[in-house]
């Protein structure tokens, strides 16, 4: 409902019924406050929890309150919770909350903010996921550091073993977006010869930029591609073909 008087009037109510809101519950109202940019009123709760009068937060607690922090802006309040508030209080950031941190960062186009929190998170021997390296590489690509991005995929990304298909369609999307179109084509073919088993999105992805650049041709010859490596072209395939004979 988005009201933030009625949530505090839920949770007066499970106190009244001597129904003792969990972490779970609390986690909900704080949630729900940094979702309708109460961060303030999140933050009235958490001190609660942490003065006593509820139950202690846990790992949620600091990542919600994070995320909150960061979708208004506060960064720097963010990055404090972060590295002061969650170790004084008994936890390590794991990847999930710095995932959080990072996806925050370059929403806000605070790319070198964002660089430092992952060497943070690599000092602190966190191991990134596929959901990290895809938020940083989209991070990049839209802060028209494509030449980093490919920096960061050839060193870091590959090498690592840890890539799925989000991690291919950040770098592939980066790649057109930049109008690097060859070289998106050149590391669609070469995943699929290193026996990367791509999907649908990634091969899209680069005919969808084919057809803006009404190369029909080159468009084809990916989807005959698409075809040797066992995939059959889906509905949102044939529709960017569609849009490009539309074009021409």
């Amino acid at each position: 409902m988005d009201n933030p008087t009625e949530l505090l009037n839920t949770l007066v109510l499970m106190l009244q019924t001597h129904c003792n809101p969990d972490v779970i519950t609390l986690n909900t109202v704080i949630k729900g406050f940094c979702k309708m940019g109460k961060v303030g009123e999140a933050l009235k709760v958490y001190d609660d929890m942490i003065t006593g009068k509820f139950c202690v937060p846990d790992g949620v607690t600091f990542t919600t309150i994070i995320c909150g922090l960061l979708n208004v802006g506060k960064t720097k309040e963010a990055l404090d919770f972060l590295r002061i508030v969650m170790p004084e209080n008994g936890f390590s950031p794991g990847v999930v909350t710095y995932n959080a941190v990072l996806r925050g960062f370059f929403k806000h186009g605070q790319y070198n903010e964002a660089m430092e929190v992952y060497g943070n998170m690599v000092s602190s021997n966190v191991d990134a996921d596929c959901i990290t390296y895809t938020i940083v590489l989209e991070g990049l690509c839209e802060s028209d550091r494509i030449d980093e991005a490919k920096k960061f995929w050839e060193n870091v990304v590959w090498p690592s073993g840890v890539h799925d298909n989000f991690v291919y369609a950040a770098i592939l999307k980066g790649l057109c977006r930049s109008d690097r179109f060859n070289e998106a084509c050149d590391l669609l073919y070469e995943l699929a010869d290193c026996g990367v088993t791509l999907n649908n999105v990634n091969y899209n992805v680069v005919v969808d930029y084919a057809c803006k650049l009404g190369l029909k041709k080159e468009a084809y010859q990916i989807v005959g591609e698409m075809r040797n490596n066992g995939l059959t072209p889906d509905a949102v395939t044939w529709r960017i073909l569609d849009r490009l004979h539309g074009t021409l």
